[in-house]
């Protein structure tokens, strides 16, 4: 039946890394303006979160999302190309020739992947606006930290 491939593994993980590093800042900023905080307008959020927090407030709580959003696309990404290469194999009965996938190879690999993403993605995401949430900085001296969550579905 073939092995398991491992580059869609590291491909997924990757990638995985890549969109994280983009894309955290505007979806901070996105996160915020959900929430409903006071923030007027996407440019009026931009500003506040600068003014108060510095840069360093756009990338905050992305270590997380760094590893889990790389384990997360990893695994989506292996589950897919070896379920599929695994429904083409086992339709074709040749393990070792590349045999050609079908539409119904492409479906069933897709919906076994979606699955797998639902799974890890709920979870993930919750953990990810919480800490994007987080709108005080940091403080010394064993202070305590004011965290604002954006409603009571999400406090624990």
């Amino acid at each position: 039946m073939g092995s398991l491939q491992l580059e869609d593994f590291a491909a997924g993980w990757i990638g995985g890394a890549a969109s994280v590093i983009v894309g955290h800042p505007l979806d901070t900023v996105k996160t915020r303006l959900q929430a409903g905080v006071g923030y007027g307008n996407t440019l009026s959020c931009i500003r506040m979160v600068y003014r108060r927090e510095s840069v360093f407030g756009f990338f905050k709580g992305m270590s997380f999302p760094l590893a889990s959003i790389a384990v997360y696309n990893s695994v989506v990404f292996g589950v897919f190309s070896n379920t599929q290469r695994f429904l083409s194999q086992h339709r074709c009965g040749e393990p070792k020739a590349s045999p050609p996938r079908t539409l119904s190879d492409l479906l069933l690999a897709s919906m076994v992947a979606g699955v797998v993403s639902v799974g890890l993605g709920g979870p993930v995401d919750l953990i990810k606006i919480r800490l994007q949430m987080q709108t005080q900085p940091f403080r010394d001296g064993g202070e305590h930290r004011v965290t604002v969550f954006p409603g009571p579905h999400l406090c624990m």
